[in-house]
């Protein structure tokens, strides 16, 4: 019984510090924020789920942060599914088709000191996130989570691979194959 009250509680603990949002399609989840030698970046992952597949821009101006003095800021830059780097004021991301259930990443880049610790407020369409903590530059992450198993979407055969740390959970590219 005590093994299973600590198990719960660590599956709490950990969805408790997720910030999570609504999109209309989906569901966009903060992974983390962290410095870089150019300044901070902010990692979440995407994923489908009232479609079965989109095909999906976003644009920077949906994200900023309020600085601890309650400034906002607006991104600098943004990366969706591993693509280019957008960095133009109001850029949008070039168009990529997902399909539902995969988690796809998407990147925001802020021009500011990467020694900063944390935010105020992130926000996704006026919607925000407090208190966000921004890993150091240089500082190695957390113990990260156990890479994630094949999704039971039916039909397919799932495989993962490119799997990569993004704060606490693994981004993975996944190949879908049709079985008969």
């Amino acid at each position: 019984m005590k093994k299973l009250m600590a198990v719960m509680g660590l599956v709490l603990a950990s969805t408790a510090f997720a910030q999570t949002w609504d999109t209309g399609d989906g569901k966009l989840t903060l992974v983390g924020c962290y410095g870089k030698q150019d300044g901070v970046y902010c990692d979440f992952s995407y994923t489908l789920t009232k479609k079965q597949t989109a095909s999906l821009t976003w644009t920077q101006r949906s994200f900023k942060i309020f600085k601890q003095d309650g400034e906002a800021y607006g991104a600098d830059g943004i990366s969706f599914a591993g693509g280019n780097y957008v960095t133009y004021l109001y850029g949008s991301t070039d168009s990529k088709e997902i399909i539902a259930n995969v988690p796809v990443k998407l990147q925001i880049y802020f021009n500011i000191p990467n020694s900063t610790a944390s935010f105020r407020a992130l926000a996704y369409n006026d919607v925000r996130a407090d208190n966000i903590p921004i890993r150091p530059y240089g500082s190695a992450p957390t113990t990260p989570a156990p890479l994630p198993a094949g999704s039971d979407i039916k039909g397919f055969s799932v495989s993962l691979s490119n799997c990569q740390l993004q704060g606490q959970n693994y981004v993975c590219t996944a190949t879908l194959t049709p079985t008969k």
